[in-house]
């Protein structure tokens, strides 16, 4: 392979054959609302590099790796890609035609930290991306670290290539036909790809096993498998036993403890499919579901290893200390459990959007919350391998991991602390613990007078719940309902929201008991779908404009959790910034866009309104199963002209509809959330993320793209 067979979409490629059909038949699996499979096989698809991700802390697999023979001593470096397409509209009522977006896929290159060759060694790799570290530290501009970044990536061979990994949404039902009243159903389909047939150009990428993703299916008695299994594995048992004696032994009990738990291959799938929203309060995130009756590890059997454990080696276990916490080590190991880990809608890693990516469809951020509190851990790893002499290796204390879902209470330079806004370890939006069960090892408060809320109280979770705020006024971003996640089987949950309005038909929430704001309104964003339907009860004093909004406005729903936001962009709190949101009209012009008939860019332009929502940055990281959206890119010189284009856009796509049509209704003067921002939010000069819900970006969306004719 060369560098070239990465420049376009490498489906096409002879040697991607295999790729294409499994990908391919894994689409076709899914629901209606799937990716295309054309894309497989569409010339205007592309991969993008969007970073290089050093992952030399992975020193702990100790899988051989095929036509190699041996293990990545010095851990991996990844490469990963975003897909891409771009091509023009055949018609529509707008000008622009052209069509271009990024797709919910990721292509992870993996290349062996230190070259099969040897050459550089591990401790010069190492040493390389201190360095880099140190630059960037000091203030170093992009131009200044050419040439480092050059030397880091000179080591990465295409011969060298371990392996490829796809992370892809595979398929998104809407808030309008989801019945598990989540808000929207999102199935991620990972993959692994090894080369097989040599290093002579004949051979071709195939099916491959993931790294501690187990095969339940097959552990659990039926050895044909499920679509997880790997080919050449149906028809042969294996031992859930088995597993178990290796994992509750004393080096597999210390390798959980610290995250370094290495199951060997013959346990393993060669698929893995994870669930969104609701993150480990979904039994379908979790290989090791502990489902009562057919449990892969039961909790008798972890309690009596854990006991004789510590009679053995008394006050050596730093992360584990009862039977759920070992279980969420190893749940947290696997792809579909770490894959919604404070992830950004499935990826931590999606990278930064290219120059002239309009904003409404561009992230703010590179990676998630759970790479930027890992990266202090990962800094630590690689001075520790730079500094080695050469008979040393380095201690597998120091490669230990935290738990996925929050950083280790040892870096405290993530925590908030005076006039410090840093989130990242027990601030806002974070994961906590309610309560700690017995033996827990986790201390996982809040900081300062945040409270811990259980927003997807589960059995799955048991005790889990996110930072939020305690004060009053309620700071913006809040979470707005409480409700648990029922598991009556392995993958099929369901959300059930509690307090539930008397009227069944009604969705939303309550703004009873906010407090009343002078110029602005509370808007209490809700998770299920509202159909937005007639005879409603008008509540006493309620206004022309709220009454209209709770009715017709709020069709949309999909908020996890609910979300609260204000209703203009006018008086906005430090903690907020001015966005645009979908309201009433959005999906219908969404699909117009998936069907070619239109942009995405003039749904946002027309079918939105202007809310004070949550802010974020790298720091500061919106809620779980949210996006960090760039902002508007307003500021005192533009506002009025964007503003004022919006407004002719909207009165054009008004006047389209004929005299009669319900549809002129979506552009009436008086709904909430046209007012241009004010000026006390415009001379901040704000230039903060937006957080919203994932799926109103149209990158992470599966359904609604559509192959253009024309590449």
């Amino acid at each position: 392979m060369s560098p070239d067979d990465f420049a376009s979409n490498p489906f096409m490629l002879p040697v991607f054959e295999t790729v294409r059909d499994v990908v391919g038949d894994d689409l076709k699996d899914q629901t209606a609302d799937h990716l295309s499979p054309k894309f497989l096989e569409f010339a205007g698809a592309k991969i993008e590099l969007v970073g290089v991700v050093n992952r030399m802390d992975r020193q702990f697999n100790k899988d051989i790796v095929p036509e190699r023979g041996t293990h990545l001593a010095c851990g991996e470096i990844s490469a990963i890609y975003r897909f891409a397409y771009e091509g023009t509209l055949n018609s529509g009522p707008v000008d622009d035609r052209r069509y271009q977006s990024r797709l919910p896929v990721t292509l992870n290159v993996v290349f062996p930290a230190q070259p099969w060759s040897g050459s550089p060694d591990c401790k010069t790799v190492s040493g390389l991306w201190r360095n880099y570290v140190d630059a960037v530290k000091a203030g170093a501009t992009p131009a200044d670290l050419s040439g480092q970044t050059d030397a880091l990536v000179s080591s990465l061979h295409p011969a060298d290539i371990d392996r490829i990994e796809l992370n892809m949404q595979g398929s998104r039902i809407p808030a309008s036909v989801d019945k598990t009243d989540f808000g929207t159903l999102a199935s991620y389909i990972i993959r692994v790809f090894r080369w097989q047939g040599g290093n002579d150009g004949k051979g071709h990428w195939a099916v491959s096993y993931l790294s501690n993703q187990i095969d339940r299916a097959r552990l659990l008695g039926n050895p044909q498998g499920d679509a997880n299994t790997c080919p050449d594995q149906r028809g042969k048992a294996i031992s859930r036993s088995a597993l178990a004696q290796y994992l509750l032994a004393d080096e597999g009990i210390a390798d959980v403890d610290l995250g370094l738990v290495n199951i060997p291959v013959d346990f393993l799938a060669c698929r893995a499919v994870s669930i969104s929203p609701g993150g480990a309060s979904r039994s379908a995130n979790q290989p090791f579901w502990n489902d009562v009756k057919h449990p892969v590890l039961s909790d008798h059997e972890i309690e009596t290893a854990l006991a004789k454990y510590r009679k053995r080696y008394p006050d050596t276990l730093n992360f584990v200390g009862n039977a759920e916490e070992f279980r969420m080590r190893l749940n947290e190991a696997s792809c579909s459990g770490c894959h919604q880990s404070r992830a950004i809608a499935g990826f931590h890693f999606p990278g930064a959007d290219r120059p002239g990516t309009a904003s409404v469809n561009a992230i703010f951020l590179p990676g998630s919350a759970h790479f930027f509190g890992d990266q202090p851990r990962r800094v630590e790893i690689i001075r520790a391998l730079a500094s080695l002499t050469d008979d040393e290796t380095i201690a597998r204390r120091v490669l230990a991991t935290s738990y996925a879902v929050r950083p280790q209470n040892t870096y405290r330079d993530l925590r908030p602390s005076g006039s410090e806004k840093i989130q990242l370890l027990a601030g806002w939006g974070g994961a906590c613990l309610i309560s700690a069960p017995p033996g827990s090892r986790r201390q996982w408060g809040c900081y300062g007078n945040l409270r811990c809320a259980p927003v997807f109280a589960s059995a799955n979770q048991p005790g889990i719940g996110m930072c939020l705020g305690s004060q009053t006024p309620p700071m913006i971003g809040e979470a707005m309902q409480f409700g648990t996640v029922g598991s009556s089987r392995f993958g099929s949950d369901k959300y059930d929201r509690k307090p539930k309005n008397t009227d069944p038909r009604d969705t939303t929430i309550s703004i009873d008991n906010l407090p009343q704001l002078a110029t602005n309104e509370y808007v209490t964003s809700h998770q299920e779908y509202y159909e937005g339907i007639g005879g409603l009860t008008r509540n006493p004093g309620e206004s022309d404009e709220t009454y209209a909004r709770r009715v017709l406005e709020q069709q949309t729903g999909g908020f996890p959790g609910g979300s609260l936001r204000l209703g203009q962009c006018r008086d906005l709190p430090q903690e907020a910034t001015c966005g645009l949101l979908a309201s009433t009209g959005f999906s219908r012009c969404m699909g117009d866009a998936g069907d070619g008939k239109r942009t995405v860019e003039s749904c946002f332009r027309i079918y939105t309104s202007y809310s004070g929502v949550r802010a974020c940055d790298a720091a500061n990281p919106c809620r779980d199963d949210y996006i960090c959206m760039n902002p508007l890119g307003y500021t005192k010189e533009n506002a009025k002209i964007l503003f004022d284009r919006r407004v002719d856009a909207r009165n054009a796509e008004q006047l389209s509809f004929p005299a009669g049509d319900n549809r002129r209704n979506y552009f009436a003067s008086t709904f909430f959330g046209q007012d241009m921002p004010d000026e006390a939010w415009l001379n901040r000069g704000d230039h903060r993320g937006v957080c919203i819900p994932p799926y109103f970006v149209f990158q992470f969306k599966a359904d609604g793209h559509v192959v253009p004719p024309n590449p």
